[in-house]
This record gives structure tokens, sequence and C-alpha cells, in this order.
């Protein structure tokens, strides 16, 4: 009608007016942002891409074994008919609440799409082509991988034996499916947005896989860096390991600890995000940006209102610390409650005809799953891309371009906490002066939050905050203050983090640590003698045994450690059954003449089930009661089978603290 079409007109003119407006004072940028590069003006929700654009996410989500035949094409369509738009609005649990690291992750985004967008160009201006041809797949493989092209985004995935894709072949079409890792939704994720881009390969997609871990084992690989070395630091991490989190395992290590599940969650998860959350130097290696991902629709528990634990913690805590959340449970919880049965978004409790425990999910999940985190990150785009623009001083060593109003941003000009008022996006210029307003909040502390215990009261909280951020100023500064000192720019290239460790392995955490030989291999250069140990791979579970059983000895030599020394971690995997029982290692370091620890690690446990655990030793020079070695030190450490047939280490990890 026309009065409709007239309140379309006004509000477009409004819009455009406005944004017109805020336009004058950045007129001389040159360098345009992701947002003014990619997206239409006014920017359109995600949820209205998504919407408009269905047959392409359809033709993106093709699996590279099943481009040509897609065998698949009639599972993923209906996958994609239940996972309505609103239904991955919904799975948008938070949002950042500082937007710095998605501002910096998109410009990793607009320098290396603007070079790729070149040479796009002058492929087709070489080939005789028109703007909006398709360029080849081979072709656009050399322009994705020019050396000369600026660096991709790094997304590094942290998960269990789900983010492994444990039976994520199982579907209603075929009986192979695809194995494991190939299939799980990070694999699929990395296609998808390539293939969803016209082949514009942006994004580095990582993970650190391991079935039996958790979040407790995620903290021990951040704290001490355990990764894979062709793994980049990342710009955006996300923590995928609810279900293994919501684990029977998981349950009872928190009994153990005289906790419930719901406290043992909590005190892991916050670990992990302090950990993840603090720079581990000054000016180096920002936070990366933490996303946590729900993918818990399993049965561990009986009880509905118990499953939701770990959703409960990744709420709670996402709103204390800013961090995002995603939640694929949320997204089809309704789905799976209204038909237990079904086994396309989780796995088969009914498998067989009888109520059983089942906590993978199978390929409709991990297709569904792909779309989820896709859909996330998207929304972060348009989000940010919706916020104002402001008006920035130029910042040295930066380029100049487009920067959006956020609650990251310090509100302060002239060296002073002033609010930063500025009169722009339709605020008006104040009539008086601010100064005489009373009880506005100063200036929020920099760094993170105290830790959420329950002796935090508000009465002291504020104080508390201001003190930790005092005494840790320096690892807090701003860019402009790393760049006023010296330090580069890490959004276009990262160096590598300083390694805490000076010997650390993680089986299958490394793409040539996935076989016997490799392990063996690892160790080799340090195994100073061995009698009777071994690389097996026994039911797929990779890890260095006692082949000769009861008395298998093997030792590990350190000559002149290259750093102080003062922790050893060992990552072993304990089972249950009568080849484990009574399984117990003994284990010795020395340094020189002096012993510095003994223990003595059990093997066997009694749940039906193997799991990873985390096993600490603390060096002390008994002499002095000093901690650790100092560097230049040498370092023996001794294994000896003392109990039961066998044994299993999965990784070591030898570190400054």
């Amino acid at each position: 009608s026309s009065s409709s079409s007239s309140f379309q007109e006004q509000l477009l003119y409004s819009y455009n007016k406005q944004y017109n407006e805020n336009h004058k004072s950045n007129i001389n940028i040159k360098e345009k942002d992701l947002c003014t590069t990619l997206l239409p003006r006014p920017t359109p929700t995600t949820l209205s891409l998504w919407s408009h654009h269905m047959s392409n996410i359809l033709d993106a989500s093709k699996h590279y074994p099943d481009i040509d035949e897609f065998q698949y094409h009639d599972f993923t369509a209906l996958l994609l008919h239940f996972m309505t738009p609103d239904r991955l609005q919904r799975s948008v649990k938070t949002l950042p609440l500082d937007w710095t690291p998605v501002e910096r992750s998109l410009g990793v985004l607009q320098r290396r799409l603007t070079f790729i967008q070149s040479e796009m160009d002058s492929y087709r201006i070489k080939n005789n082509l028109q703007p909006n041809d398709v360029i080849p797949d081979e072709a656009m493989k050399i322009i994705n991988e020019n050396p000369n092209a600026p660096r991709k985004l790094n997304l590094l995935i942290m998960g269990g034996s789900v983010t492994m894709g444990v039976v994520g072949h199982i579907n209603p079409v075929s009986s192979s499916g695809y194995m494991r890792r190939s299939g799980a939704w990070p694999a699929r994720l990395e296609q998808f947005l390539p293939r969803l881009f016209n082949g514009v390969n942006l994004l580095n997609v990582h993970t650190m896989a391991l079935g039996g871990t958790n979040t407790e084992s995620a903290i021990t690989m951040w704290d001490y860096q355990l990764l894979a070395g062709d793994i980049p630091y990342p710009d955006i991490l996300i923590n995928a390991y609810s279900t293994n989190d919501m684990h029977w395992n998981s349950m009872q290590d928190a009994i153990a600890r005289n906790q419930t599940l719901e406290q043992s969650l909590m005190e892991l998860s916050q670990a992990f995000i302090r950990q993840v959350m603090t720079p581990k130097r000054s000016c180096r290696h920002a936070p990366p940006m933490l996303l946590y991902f729900d993918d818990y629709v399993g049965n561990e528990q009986h009880e509905v209102l118990a499953t939701m634990a770990s959703t409960q913690s990744m709420n709670l805590l996402s709103g204390y610390y800013g961090v995002g959340s995603i939640s694929y449970a949320d997204a089809i919880r309704d789905i799976r409650y209204g038909d237990t049965t079904e086994w396309w978004f989780s796995s088969n409790w009914f498998e067989g005809g009888k109520y059983t425990r089942a906590v993978h999910p199978h390929m409709g999940m991990h297709i569904s799953a792909t779309w989820v985190v896709a859909y996330y990150l998207f929304n972060l785009v348009t989000t940010y891309c919706s916020l104002p623009e402001i008006e920035t001083k130029p910042i040295k060593g930066m380029p100049e371009t487009i920067h959006r109003l956020h609650a990251g941003i310090e509100r302060s000009s002239k060296g002073e906490w002033d609010y930063d008022y500025q009169s722009i996006n339709g605020l008006p210029p104040l009539r008086a002066s601010k100064k005489n307003l009373e009880g506005g909040p100063r200036e929020k502390p920099r760094g993170i939050p105290p830790p959420l215990t329950n002796t935090l009261s508000l009465e002291h909280i504020s104080d508390t905050w201001r003190e930790d951020a005092s005494e840790n100023a320096a690892l807090w500064k701003t860019i402009p203050e790393c760049l006023a000192e010296g330090h580069f720019d890490d959004t276009i290239d990262h160096d590598s983090l300083p390694k805490p460790c000076v010997f650390s392995w993680v089986v299958n955490m490394e793409r040539r640590l996935d076989q016997p030989k490799h392990l063996a291999g690892k160790l080799k250069p340090y195994l100073s003698s061995n009698d009777g140990w071994t690389a097996e791979a026994d039911n797929n579970k990779l890890g260095w045994v006692p082949s000769s059983g009861l008395g298998s000895k093997f030792s590990l030599e350190f000559k002149k450690v290259p750093q102080q020394v003062q922790m050893m971690t060992w990552m072993i995997m304990r089972s249950y059954g009568e080849k484990w029982e009574g399984s117990k290692l003994k284990v010795e370091a020395w340094s020189g003449n002096k012993k510095l620890a003994s223990d003595e690690i059990v093997g066997y446990h009694d749940k039906k089930t193997s799991e990873t655990y985390n096993i600490k030793m603390k060096l002390i020079d008994q002499d002095s009661e000093s901690p650790g070695i100092p560097a230049g030190s040498d370092l023996k450490v001794t294994f000896e089978l003392v109990g039961g047939t066998t044994f299993k280490i999965s990784g070591m990890a030898i570190c400054d603290h």
C-alpha cells in the first residue's frame, strides 16, 4: 500500500541522512573495513541473510567426498528444513562484552579478502571473463595459496570425542558414511565457509580433539601451550568440551573431589576462561576471542534438569566474563524431547529397542552443528557492522580505517576520565558541563573481573577488581599503548608463543603424532635406556606402554635444560578389567645425585570405561627446598612398572611451572 511504502521510504531516508552525517568526519579515510566491503547498508541481520540464501547454504553443505554425487542431498535438505533460521538464532546465547577481538579479527579478514579480490579481478581480466563469472577451482586454489597473501584468520576448536567425530558416520542414507575427523563438524565447517563464499578461503580451522579429555585437560594443554607445531596462535578459540564435561567420568571425578557436578563445572570452566583471557605477556598475543559451544544433548544423567548443568554454568560464566556462547543443544532440545527415539540430531538412546546410555551423536548433528557455529560467526559480523561508526584518532603503525562504538573502547579523552561523550550518531550536545552531575560510573578497570567465588561480595568487588588491574597493569595495555612502545601489530602476523616446556607431547594432537612409529620417534632423542617399553595403538588408542609387563623400565634424559624446570605433568589413561588390575607406575626425577620427585601412579580404576588423567609432579631440591632446577642443569626421569601388567602414557609436559 502507499502508506507502507511511505513508511519504508521514511525509514530509509532517515537512515541515509544519519549515515551521511556520521560519515562527514570520516570522509578522508581511504581504507574500508570488512563491513563496507562485504555488506549493504543498512546492515541486514544474519537471520535475514540466512533466510534468503537457503539454496546456497544447502549447496555449500556438500561434503568434499560427496560433491559430485551428493548422495546425502535429501538428508541434508531435511535437516536444513528442521534447522530453521529462528532455531539458529536461538542457538546464539551470549555475545562478547568487549568487541575488540571481533574488530581485530575482521581486520585480518579484510586484509586477506582485499588481496584475494584483487587477484581474482586480475585473473578475470587476463582470461577475458566477466566480473561475475565463476573462476575455476584450480585457479582459486592457486590464488588462495599465494604466499604473498595476508594470513588467514586462525580458528582453534578444542574438544573431546564428539569433536573428533566418533560414530559421526552413522546416518539413514548409507552404511559407510565418513570416518571420524573428516566427517566431524569442525572439518565440515572448514569446507562450508569457502564453498559459501565462492571458493575464497579466509579461515584456518584447526582442531585439538582427543577422546576422554574435558575442560580440565584443556587447562593443562593451554597453560603449557601443547599446541601441535602446525597450529598457530588462535584469533578465535572454541571450547567444545560440554559433552565430556557432563560425562559419567566427570561426574565421578567431581564426587572424588567431594564436589557436585555443578560445582566442578563452575570451577574448571572458570579456571579455563581466566587462563585464556589473561595475556601470557605484555603486548604480545592478545587473548583470543573465546567462545563456548554447548553440544550436550546426551543422557549421562537420568533427570532432565540434571542434564542442564553445563548449560547453566555456561550461561552464568559467559554473562559474568563477557565471553560468547553458542548452544546447539538449545536449538534442537524441543525436537529431541518431543521424540527421544530420533537419532538424526543426537545419539540413539533406543538402539535395539531398549533404552541405553549413548553419548556420541550421529551425522545429522555434525551437519547441523556446522550451521549453528557458522551462523554464530556470521552473527558476530552483522552485529558488529550494525554498531555506530565513530571518529577515532589515527594510531601510528595501524592502517587508518573505520571503527565502531562498542563496550570495549575506553571512553576517555584528554588523558582523563570524562565519559568521552560525543554528540554523534543522533546524540545532542550536552547543555551543561557533565562534571556537575555526580554519581556517574568511574572508568571500568582493565582486565577481567575477580574470580567468582562464594565469598566475593558486592561491597568489595569494585576495590578487588581495581587492585587486580593495578597489580597486573603491564598485561592489560591497549593496542595504541603497545604500538607506542615499538611493538608490531600482531593481527598482521603472529610470532610463536614462548614455550614453557622443554619437552611436551600429547598423542593424536599433532598430525605427525598419530601412529606408533611417530611416537617412538618423538621419544627417541631423549630415551637414554629402554627395557620393555614401546609405542602401541591398541583399540585405536595410541600410547607408550610396557610390552614386557611387570618390571619394564625406561629413562629420559635432558642435558643442560634451556630454562628452569619446576613441574612434570603426565597424561595417563586409566582403564578397567583384568588386564589393568593393579596397574602402577613408579616415576622418579633426578638432577645429578639429587632426587627431585618420586611418585607411584595408579593406572587402574573401577569405572567401566577408559579415560585420560593429568598427573602433576612438582620438582623440589630436597637439600635447599628450592623449587625445580635452574637452566643449564641436567634432568633424568626414570619409569618402572611396579604393579600389574600394563600401563599407558598418552602425553608428557616437562615445564617451567
